[in-house]
């Protein structure tokens, strides 16, 4: 891989010199390889010592595949039109005294679900087999499926990139990527969405509009993922991929409506609508604008507090559309992917420190433009993905102070990983205007002499 990143542009020395660029290179391909390594090692440890312990813990402290859990026993025992609260009713979180007392695990269920599912009904009916098994099991289970979307994307990205000599260091970050672990250990969905998002793009990529649009139809199971890739569809007039995704993705969310009935889908609006205020003001474990402003001066639990001003969390909403928008008109497909999913991460408010495996997908498409790329803007490259690297790490090591299972929620910290996305999102902005992607309107151009014939 350094003989491929030295060699990615002609480098034209004096003769006998040496260049020093395969030395630099190596040296870098190893350290990278190191830290790489040291990671895995470390997070492995931890994720297999949470696998081991979670399921013995009291039933609100089992992490989010709790919830799941939950809202899928409610639709198996046939009460999925009772998954959201209603308008004004109480909700019940993870700690509240009220779990201890009553033994029955359904009660406990229909309490942890109508307060934290936040998915639409569709996932509750496809986790709801699961609930046949103790939580016990129905988590290993969950946990090594997660962890086989993972191989499956390993595996994809393989046949679409696997030639470009980057590609085993990329896999060995994607491997060690501390997001991809806290996936696996708080059962959540992240590894499947990285699944979905790359073969679905890698789908349109390769002239298939139909078969991609249903793929990322699968994002309906959480919506919010749906927006930014539909919006990308839309301005690059993808209209097959669009339209089979939208028809798609609406039978996803609504036809589970039908069987449960129309209200559920009133109070699952009301819900949303109520956690969307919510997490514009207490939202010490997103890594999006709101979650990152709140950490800088912490919560009630410290003494002063003011929930971020929310003009100030749309306004960084706003300015990071502006590079988006920059990259997208500049079409180059690769680049547009990844900016799509480094900016959903940033602009939704509800994008929880797991969800930022997704970063993975953004990763590969970055790599499978490598080879033409500039010497210069590949070597960029590696630093922007070493360094978000090291920010997930370095910002959850933050969050989950001092235990996963103790955090101080209210705890003043710096979430590096923030303003490194938002820092990755530039700099592939100038990567487009750089290697001269785009057409400025109104730009100035001098006038040339034309040329004379020459005199004989």
């Amino acid at each position: 891989m350094a003989d491929a990143i030295a060699q990615s542009e002609d480098v034209r020395e004096a003769p006998g010199f040496l260049t020093p660029w395969p030395m630099i290179c190596g040296l870098f391909v190893v350290a990278t390889t190191l830290i790489f390594l040291y990671s895995g090692a470390r997070f492995g440890d931890e994720t297999q010592r949470e696998l081991r312990l979670i399921p013995w813990l009291p039933y609100d402290a089992r992490v989010d595949f709790g919830y799941f859990y939950a809202g899928a026993d409610m639709t198996w025992q046939g009460e999925a039109f009772d998954l959201y609260p209603q308008p004004g009713e109480l909700t019940y979180y993870p700690g509240d005294p009220i779990f201890q007392e009553f033994d029955s695990e359904y009660l406990k269920a229909r309490l942890m679900a109508r307060g934290s599912f936040y998915n639409p009904p569709a996932l509750a009916y496809m986790l709801s087999p699961l609930t046949t098994l103790s939580f016990r099991d129905a988590y290993w289970l969950f946990s090594g499926l997660s962890f086989t979307a993972l191989l499956g994307f390993v595996a994809v990205s393989w046949k679409a990139g696997g030639k470009i000599p980057e590609w085993p260091l990329l896999m060995l970050g994607v491997l060690s990527f501390k997001p991809a672990h806290e996936a696996i250990i708080m059962g959540h969905m992240t590894l499947f969405f990285i699944l979905i998002l790359t073969c679905g793009f890698l789908l349109l990529k390769a002239d298939k509009p139909v078969l991609a649009g249903l793929v990322l139809s699968l994002l309906a199971l959480k919506p919010q993922w749906a927006v930014l890739p539909g919006l990308f569809l839309l301005i690059r007039g993808e209209w097959k991929a669009l339209a089979t995704m939208f028809f798609a993705a609406s039978a996803i969310f609504f036809v589970p409506f039908f069987i449960t009935g129309f209200e559920t889908l009133r109070n699952y609006i009301e819900f949303l609508r109520g956690a969307a205020k919510w997490d514009l003001t207490a939202p010490p474990h997103m890594f999006s604008w709101n979650g990152f402003l709140f950490k800088l001066q912490g919560g009630p639990a410290i003494g002063q507090f003011q929930p971020p001003a929310q003009e100030l969390v749309y306004g960084l909403i706003a300015l990071t559309a502006i590079p988006l928008l920059a990259i997208w008109w500049g079409r180059d497909y690769y680049l547009g992917v990844a900016a799509t999913v480094v900016a959903m991460l940033l602009i939704s408010t509800h994008s929880v420190w797991y969800d930022w495996g997704l970063l993975s997908v953004a990763a590969l498409f970055l790599v499978l433009r490598a080879e033409r790329m500039q010497r210069t803007h590949r070597v960029e490259m590696w630093v922007v993905l070493i360094a978000l690297h090291l920010a997930a790490a370095q910002s959850m090591a933050e969050l989950l102070f001092p235990d996963r299972h103790l955090i101080f929620w209210d705890r003043q910290a710096f979430y590096t990983l923030t303003p490194v996305a938002f820092g990755t999102l530039l700099w592939m902005a100038t990567i487009a205007i750089r290697e001269g992607q785009m057409r400025w309107p109104f730009s100035w151009r001098p006038r040339l002499p034309l040329p004379q014939p020459a005199r004989s």
